[in-house]
C-alpha cells in the first residue's frame, strides 16, 4: 500500500482558506494571524479573493504564513463561476480555464484545489460539476469541508478526484474555515505531517497528501503489517473502498482494516462528538 504518511515529521495545524481586509475579510492580516497563532496554528494561509495579501512577513518559528489567492474562474465574466485555491503563489493566475489557471499556479511553484466543491453561490455557478473535476488535472487538494459547502457532496468530489487522478498524483481532503468574520475561526482545518515550520515542508506535505481534514476529532493514520490503522479520540471510525462503499464500521477510536485488491485505495472517516476527520487514500497496489 501507499502510506502517504509514511514519512518523518510532526502533525501541525493549518489553516489554508481564509481572509482579511485584502478583499473581503473584517480583520487585518496582523490581527487574522494573532488570532490563529493563539489557537496554536502553525500554517496560516491568506487567500482573499483575487488579489495575493502576502503577510509572510508575520510568520515566526512557531507560526509560518503563506501567500495564497482564492481565484474566481470566470463563467462567463467575474464574479460569476467557481472559486479555486492557490497556495505559495505571489500573483493571481491570469488566465481564465480553470485547467490554464491550475498549470499557471503548478508553473509557479505554487499548489491548487478546488474550493467548496458544492458551493451554490454566484448565481449557482460557483459549483465544481462531476465532469470538470474528472477532466481537470495538476490540483493537489479538495475542501471536503467548508461552511459554505454540503460535505457529503464535496466528499463525494474529492473521492471522485482521488480515482481519477489515481496514486501518482495524490489529492488530500481539507477542511477550512473561510473565515471573513467573528463567529468563523477554528471550525475547520488540515493538520499535516512536517519535519519542519517552514513553507517548503507545508508544500511537500500536501504534495504528498500527507495531511488530514478535520472539524474537530484528533487522529494518527498509518499502514501496520498489511492493514490501515487509525487511533482517534472519536467515537466511531469508518473504513471505504475507492467505489464509496463503506467496507468496515468500529464503534471505538482505535481500528484496523486489510484491504484486499479489489478495494482500489481505502480512506478513513472518524465520526465524534466534535465532528468529523478525514484521512488521505492508502492506495492499494498489485504487486510488481
Amino acid at each position: 500500500m501507499l502510506d502517504p504518511y509514511a514519512h518523518p515529521g510532526v502533525d501541525r495545524k493549518a489553516q489554508l482558506h481564509c481572509h482579511s481586509t485584502g478583499s473581503d475579510g473584517r480583520y487585518p492580516p496582523e490581527a487574522v494571524v494573532e488570532r490563529y497563532r493563539q489557537l496554536g496554528f502553525s500554517f496560516v494561509a491568506i487567500t482573499d479573493h483575487d488579489t495575493v495579501t502576502d503577510a509572510s512577513r508575520l510568520s515566526d518559528h512557531a507560526c509560518c504564513v503563506i501567500p495564497g489567492v482564492e481565484v474566481t474562474v470566470p463563467r462567463p465574466v467575474r464574479p460569476f463561476g467557481p472559486h479555486l485555491g492557490c497556495l505559495f503563489v505571489h500573483r493571481p493566475p491570469q488566465a481564465r480555464t480553470a485547467q490554464a489557471a491550475i498549470w499557471e499556479v503548478v508553473q509557479a511553484g505554487g499548489v491548487a484545489g478546488l474550493n467548496h466543491p458544492s458551493w451554490t453561490g454566484n448565481l449557482w455557478t460557483a459549483r465544481w460539476g462531476t465532469s470538470e473535476v474528472r477532466s481537470l488535472r495538476g490540483f493537489h487538494f479538495v475542501e471536503v469541508w467548508n461552511p459554505h459547502s454540503d460535505p457529503e457532496l464535496d466528499t463525494r468530489r474529492w473521492v471522485q478526484a482521488v480515482r481519477w487522478c489515481g496514486p501518482e498524483h495524490p489529492v488530500a481532503p481539507v477542511a477550512a474555515d473561510d473565515f471573513h468574520r467573528d463567529g468563523q475561526l477554528g471550525r475547520g482545518w488540515v493538520v499535516v505531517r512536517v519535519p519542519s515550520v517552514t513553507a517548503a515542508a507545508l508544500r511537500e506535505a500536501l504534495l504528498r497528501g500527507a495531511a488530514y481534514a478535520t472539524t474537530g476529532p484528533q487522529a494518527a493514520f498509518g499502514v501496520r503489517k498489511g492493514a490501515v490503522w487509525v487511533e482517534s479520540d472519536a467515537g466511531e471510525v469508518r473504513f471505504y473502498r475507492a467505489c464509496g462503499r463503506m467496507v468496515h464500521r468500529v464503534r471505538r477510536g482505535c481500528a484496523q482494516y486489510e484491504p484486499a485488491p479489489q478495494d482500489g485505495f481505502v480512506r478513513v472517516e472518524c465520526h465524534g462528538a466534535t465532528g468529523h476527520a478525514w484521512s488521505s487514500a492508502f492506495w492499494v497496489l498489485p504487486d510488481p
